[in-house]
């Protein structure tokens, strides 16, 4: 590592310590943008992060390891161990977006779109869900929006245990990079978005399937064409336009035969819209709450047949 000029991020999942990750780079042997993401102490974390940004790392780990708080570690020792692991090729890289494998479906899934931080309207999405006879929940982002609601939002999702996946508003204010003039919102709750994922692997009995909100994931300065799926998210947000744009089709059906997956769902342009090309299904979220009011997806997989349908819930 020492030598390298390439900027390397890293994601340490953590032991005995309450924040459960660490997230730091690594260039050019020094340590930069440390965060420590979960839980623990904010003002102390902050101060570790702030002395050491930028600082060699062989002269971070005099300073940090054998630094005990309880259970026989800190988050100093912690911070050690995961640097340690990254010089020493033990911490691999992290990937440029997150992926999440999610767990495998029945015959039917519920998709929310952007909610934007309406809790109310997360409420009757919920009831209309649990009517609807689906085994799994996702919901895409842009969870939060320009709302005060934000931070009561998330916390309903929690409680509910939905599949959140993060939206480019929400990696902004995990990141601490909100637009201006956007509501605040509480550490915690930046945290949380931080550790959601990007990108859904799910299966449908013998189909395979991909959730992602947009091309945000695209402009991330570590994105990589050789990440998993990024073929599909390239063919579908920069060269279709969001399935937009019905002259690159023929381009776009020379190019799937080397998808992984066969169905790809994404949220961005905010239309509700359903593609069947060359046997493979692309879906288009819209919001949560639309003119004919709040609205979700149902997908089904019944003997190998793909159905998408929008559901209306009554206002």
């Amino acid at each position: 590592m020492p030598g390298e000029t390439k900027t390397k991020r890293f994601i340490y999942p953590t032991q005995g310590v309450c924040p459960p990750e660490i997230h730091f780079k690594v260039t050019a042997g020094s340590l930069e943008e440390i965060r420590f993401v979960g839980g623990g102490c904010p003002g102390n974390a902050q101060l570790v992060a702030r002395l050491l940004e930028g600082k060699p790392i062989e002269q971070v780990l005099q300073f940090l390891d054998g630094i005990d708080c309880r259970n026989g570690t800190s988050c100093p020792d912690q911070l050690a161990a995961a640097v340690s692991a990254a010089k020493n090729g033990r911490l691999k890289p992290a990937q440029s977006f997150r992926v999440y494998a999610g767990p495998s479906a029945g015959h039917r899934i519920g998709l929310i779109g952007a909610l934007e931080g309406n809790g109310a309207v997360l409420e009757k999405l919920i009831d209309g869900i649990r009517a609807g006879g689906v085994e799994t929940c996702y919901c895409l982002g842009n969870l939060t929006g320009n709302s005060a609601e934000n931070q009561a939002l998330i916390q309903k999702i929690r409680k509910q245990k939905i599949l959140a996946i993060q939206g480019e508003d929400d990696w902004r204010y995990a990141r601490g990079r909100e637009k201006t003039g956007m509501p605040p919102l509480e550490q915690k709750e930046r945290d949380w978005l931080l550790q959601l994922p990007q990108v859904v692997g799910f299966q449908m009995q013998e189909k395979k399937g991909i959730i992602f909100v947009g091309d945000y994931l695209q402009a991330l300065p570590d994105y990589s064409d050789f990440e998993p799926f990024a073929l599909e998210m390239n063919m579908v947000c920069g060269l279709t336009d969001f399935m937009q744009d019905e002259t690159v089709f023929p381009a776009l059906e020379a190019m799937i035969p080397q998808f992984r997956v066969d169905i790809i769902i994404f949220s961005q342009i905010k239309k509700w819209g359903h593609w069947h090309l060359a046997g493979k299904d692309f879906i288009s979220l819209g919001p949560a709450l639309d003119r004919k009011g709040p609205s979700w997806g149902r997908l089904a997989v019944d003997h190998g047949k793909v159905d998408f349908q929008i559901m209306t819930v009554e206002p």
